[in-house]
């Protein structure tokens, strides 16, 4: 079987050229497609921007299949000419993510930001907050970042339950979740952002978290509905903790950003040193199995 030719960035060359399975054309991303990216089946895309993205498209129209280098898609979907797979990084960046998301959850629990202020003021041991230790957290999600938030967690003390689309061995249905929310104190979202999903976290969801229990959102922001979230850390009822958030970004004078209870970093989960050679390793591994006439495992359209 010949070689696929693919498309990927010039950081990613050497590593392609690694893969018998893959004849890698070189482009630089936010430049004109190079003219033997017409003879490309598959592209290894950054998306930077939609008007990049659909550059890169419109430069290769024989394209088959789409690789990105994120785990979020949802705002690709009505881009992709007809027919075009499309397949996600997930699991490249798990560890880091899930990292930040226990990052949140504790620096809101010890009130952090409380603390600071009352440190300034010369008290000390002020105020008291909870610990992840002893604690209950229902994530959404059973994917590869819940899972690696799990690991963690746990390893700190909680009890972690997940809940996926459907009861399996160690996770619940999502449909049980309501009944899940009476002793969380924590609810950590890994979730992407689907029909399904979209405004999962509303008003409802929100009035059945336990008073004081903490938010984590870590997937997609509009799987919260904002102005239920804003009405709850009004009423200081319930805490959160965002990397993600709706709108994105954040106006600078949101009211979110002033809400006591609210903990906000601007989608940083992935932005570490290596985020690139990671996601590109799995990007080619995904393309490797379309090469040899496999679904790849990461495809989601």
């Amino acid at each position: 079987m010949a070689p696929l030719p693919v498309l990927v960035p010039r950081p990613a060359l050497a590593a392609a050229r690694g893969r018998p399975e893959l004849a890698p054309i070189i482009y630089d991303t936010g430049r004109p497609m190079p003219s033997g990216a017409v003879s490309a089946k598959a592209l290894i895309s950054v998306v930077r921007s939609l008007e990049e993205f659909d550059a890169e498209l419109a430069g290769a129209p024989g394209l088959e299949y789409v690789q990105v280098v994120s785990s979020g898609y949802d705002h690709l979907t009505d881009r992709l000419p007809p027919g075009v797979g499309l397949g996600t990084a997930r699991g490249a960046n798990g560890q880091v993510v899930a990292e930040l998301a226990l990052g949140l959850l504790i620096a809101s629990m010890r009130r952090f930001a409380e603390s600071r202020a009352e440190g300034q003021a010369g008290r000390l041991m002020r105020p008291m907050g909870d610990s992840v230790f002893g604690s209950v957290i229902v994530v959404l999600g059973a994917g590869d970042l819940a899972r690696q938030f799990q690991t963690r967690a746990e390893a700190c003390g909680a009890v972690v339950r997940l809940t996926g689309r459907g009861q399996r061995d160690g996770v619940h249905g999502i449909g049980q979740v309501f009944d899940l929310l009476a002793d969380a104190d924590a609810v950590v979202s890994t979730l992407p952002l689907t029909d399904e999903t979209r405004g999962l976290v509303g008003a409802e969801f929100l009035a059945r978290m336990k008073d004081g229990a903490v938010l984590v959102n870590v997937g997609r922001g509009a799987v919260v509905r904002t102005s239920a979230l804003v009405a709850e850390l009004r009423s200081g009822r319930l805490r959160a903790a965002l990397d993600v958030t709706d709108p994105e970004p954040l106006a600078p004078d949101h009211e979110l950003w002033r809400l006591p209870g609210a903990v906000i970093t601007p989608h940083i989960g992935g932005a570490v040193r290596g985020f690139f050679e990671r996601a590109y390793a799995v990007c080619l591994d995904q393309l490797v199995q379309f090469a040899r006439g496999q679904r790849p495992t990461n495809q989601v359209l």
